[in-house]
């Protein structure tokens, strides 16, 4: 078991796939039918590639469930798939350079990904999520399968609602600031595992108007943006920092870690 310390020594290597055995991709058809012999568990990393306000990456969520995914993986000793970086982001169109996955193919993609996995005589899939818009379809995926998928063992994490890290990193450090989308959690871990890609501003202040509950407009995507204009759902994320970024990290590698 690698020690989950050791691993926040190098941050900028966690994301870099050559030295992680515990990878599906670095294995060999016949390494995975000896793990099959022993465990049957897989990790499941899935995020999107979209907007995350005027600073954020577009790739912050699939990095940051890669980022927990391959910890993870090293950490506990189990296979990790590839992750899936494209997800259910058609309401963030409007901004450039996102790439989203209409609700039908998602569910699709999810069904033969999973079905893959099932066929090799993987029972439990453990998915570590990065983007709020996939858990519908995702489970859609296992509802439009559950005869199929009936015997399989999902554990699925939205990793940023995690119980601990939200009461001990969220609540302290950001409270109401935290908002929902291009966070300034997301975006810590983020500069953490990228510390040269992205830095923010010293100040922000969210230019969007308050969304009610019942307005359901905003999944299209011109509505989107009127609503968010600068893409950003009611988050400080100028208040994001590295360092907090590797709280982050511990938090949610070590909290996913004791219930798996």
């Amino acid at each position: 078991m690698q020690n989950i310390e050791n691993l926040l020594k190098e941050p900028a290597q966690i994301l870099n796939p050559a030295q992680n055995k515990y990878l599906l991709a670095n294995n060999n058809y016949q390494e995975v039918s000896e793990y099959l012999e022993k465990q049957q568990n897989i990790i499941l990393p899935i995020g999107s590639t979209e907007q995350h306000g005027a600073d954020g990456l577009l790739g912050v969520d699939h990095i940051t469930a890669t980022a927990i995914a391959y910890s993870l993986a090293q950490h506990k000793q189990i296979l990790c798939a590839p992750p899936l970086n494209y997800g259910m982001a058609m309401h963030h169109l409007d901004f450039k350079g996102t790439m989203a996955l209409k609700p039908i193919t998602y569910i699709n993609v999810i069904s033969d990904l999973i079905a893959s996995l099932k066929d090799h005589g993987f029972k439990e899939i453990i998915v570590i999520n990065g983007h709020g818009g996939n858990k519908g379809p995702f489970l859609n995926a296992l509802a439009q399968n559950k005869n199929d998928f009936a015997d399989l063992d999902f554990k699925f994490f939205n990793w940023w609602v995690m119980p601990k890290l939200e009461k001990e990193i969220i609540k302290k450090e950001f409270a109401e600031k935290e908002g929902y989308h291009a966070t300034p959690t997301e975006i810590s871990l983020t500069m953490f595992v990228c510390p040269e890609m992205m830095s923010v501003p010293e100040s922000y202040k969210c230019p969007q108007k308050e969304v009610g509950s019942e307005n359901c407009s905003w999944v299209i995507p011109k509505k989107f943006k009127e609503l968010y204009p600068d893409g950003v759902m009611r988050a400080d994320y100028s208040l994001a920092t590295k360092d907090i970024g590797k709280k982050v990290l511990e938090f949610a590698v070590q909290e996913i870690a004791a219930l798996i």
